[in-house]
């Protein structure tokens, strides 16, 4: 699903107007009517007052063209103006006639907005810009107070659409009626906590008008991964799906090793070789899944050395994929920032990577610097930082990261040439074309060890199996949050999710996409 900022939609209603010849207040006789439409859905037998909080702007107007609906379905309306009438812009004063000519009431001092069934905030929309103006502000604390269910037009006040950053006074709206196409900050924290339902008004625009605005990013969606799911073939076998060598673990982190392992084959790889120092003893060896091959890479000692890692990255070379980085520990990131040139056999290996966790901090420490190191990659990269991690890497504080996390993301792909999933509530996965999307599935039950190190093993699982570093990502992006959330609606709860019940749940998550791509292929024939 396309997602657009709040300067794509406006560039979308002005073609809209002098290219399509839409007139602007037919526009928002769309508008008012689809949000009238969903708070009469929302009314029960008896519950028919309506409160609308008018802006001066544009997002005014739609809420009294919903004010006239609304009157011609029976409701009792009443409309607070957030501004003087000399204030209001020419189409919401035009609007504002409308509406009285049709004996619509405006509140009056002493009235209360509690006295209401329902509240319709349509104070400002898109062009909200934050902080709050303290007017502005006054009126939606006076809707929190009230109680009652809003329904936004277009988004709730105090919710910035691109980033989903918050005011303080934001309204939490029931339902979020917008326009055309959603907005970023609908389906981003915490701005998606503020939204409810998102509803979209398409307002018969098509998506190729987004497209000409310029937008890249996109809404995962179940849809989404359905088409981008490959059935596996009936006379398949283990060399079909591919391998994966796993560089991981270190003295009391091996268990973030086993979990990539395992992880990597719940993903359907074909085999999954799990690389270990020869000083590594067998106890630990035989704690990995029994599918594990265990191979073993050689060095001067049993530390870390720019030697030991050549040895391990040598590995690389007859599997089809790496994941590197789970529990690697601090040893592994200080002999990277020491020793320039300790990483370049990575670098330098020629088959797609999945960079995670402490090869990514080592990497943003080597002396040679992140772009030298990335420039010298052939094949697909992919890296799953968390905020910290990608701060590291960007130079950004987590803050900085967390205020914009969609521009963030794709900036670096775009720059560097490689695939970030940047982790955290609402996953956003971007590519170097510029494309980004934001996921729908997880929990917070996700929030906690070891999950990072199964999703990290997910992107390696299917890049063996043959899918494009992309799809590679959004599906095992999509899959890990659907495995938690089917998780804790059928046995855990998020308190008690962890890592290992992911994998449990994994196959469940595959089976429901590919019973959705069954629909996708039948409705396309």
């Amino acid at each position: 699903m396309l997602l657009v900022t709040a300067e794509q939609m406006r560039k979308i209603d002005q073609a809209m107007i002098e290219e399509v010849g839409v007139a602007a207040a037919a526009l928002m006789e769309l508008a008012g009517a689809a949000v009238a439409d969903v708070v009469t859905a929302r009314l029960t037998a008896g519950r028919t007052r309506v409160d609308i909080v008018a802006g001066k702007g544009h997002n005014g107007a739609d809420g009294l063209v919903a004010a006239r609906h609304l009157i011609a379905r029976g409701c009792q309306v009443r409309v607070w103006l957030a501004a003087e009438e000399s204030a209001l812009s020419p189409l919401t004063l035009a609007q504002l006639r409308s509406y009285r000519a049709l004996g619509g009431a405006l509140a009056e001092a002493g009235d209360d907005l509690s006295d209401s069934d329902l509240i319709v905030d349509a104070l400002l929309g898109t062009g909200s810009r934050l902080p709050l103006a303290s007017t502005v502000k006054l009126f939606a604390k006076a809707m929190a107070r009230a109680g009652k269910d809003v329904v936004a037009v277009d988004l709730p006040t105090g919710l910035d659409a691109d980033t989903g950053l918050v005011d303080e006074a934001a309204i939490h709206a029931s339902v979020t009626v917008t326009y055309g196409f959603a907005k970023p900050g609908l389906h981003q924290f915490p701005g998606r906590q503020h939204a409810g339902e998102v509803v979209i008004a398409d307002l018969s625009m098509p998506e190729t008008m987004a497209i000409d605005a310029g937008t890249k990013t996109f809404l995962l969606t179940g849809v989404d991964c359905a088409e981008r799911y490959q059935a596996r073939p009936v006379d398949s076998h283990k060399g079909t799906f591919g391998r994966v060598g796993i560089v991981a673990g270190s003295d009391g982190m091996y268990g973030a090793a086993r979990l990539a392992v395992h992880a990597a084959y719940r993903a359907g790889a074909g085999l999954v070789h799990y690389f270990a120092a020869d000083t590594l003893n067998a106890a630990v060896c035989q704690s990995f899944p029994q599918e594990t091959v265990i191979r073993r890479y050689s060095g001067q000692n049993d530390r870390w050395t720019a030697d030991r890692i050549r040895s391990c990255a040598a590995l690389l070379g007859d599997v089809s994929s790496g994941l590197c980085g789970p529990g690697l520990g601090p040893e592994f990131v200080r002999t990277a920032s020491e020793q320039p040139g300790a990483l370049l056999p990575f670098a330098e290996a020629a088959l797609p990577l999945v960079l995670d966790a402490d090869f990514l901090q080592a990497l943003a420490h080597v002396p040679e610097g992140v772009q030298d190191w990335f420039a010298r990659r052939r094949q697909a990269t992919v890296i799953t930082p968390h905020p910290k991690e990608f701060s590291a890497l960007t130079g950004l504080s987590v803050s900085e990261v967390q205020s914009d996390r969609v521009r963030h993301a794709a900036q670096f792909s775009v720059r560097f040439g490689v695939y970030v999933v940047l982790k955290g509530a609402a996953t956003v996965i971007a590519a170097p074309n510029g494309e980004a999307f934001i996921n729908t599935t997880g929990n917070s039950g996700l929030a906690s060890a070891g999950t990072g190190d199964v999703l990290a093993g997910f992107v390696a699982g299917l890049l063996a199996g043959g899918y494009a570093a992309l799809d590679a990502a959004l599906l095992a992006v999509y899959v890990h949050g659907l495995a938690a959330d089917l998780a804790c609606g059928d046995r855990e709860a998020e308190e008690s999710l962890t890592a290992s019940d992911v994998l449990v749940w994994t196959g469940r998550a595959f089976r429901q996409i590919s019973r959705a791509m069954d629909k996708v292929t039948i409705s396309l024939t």
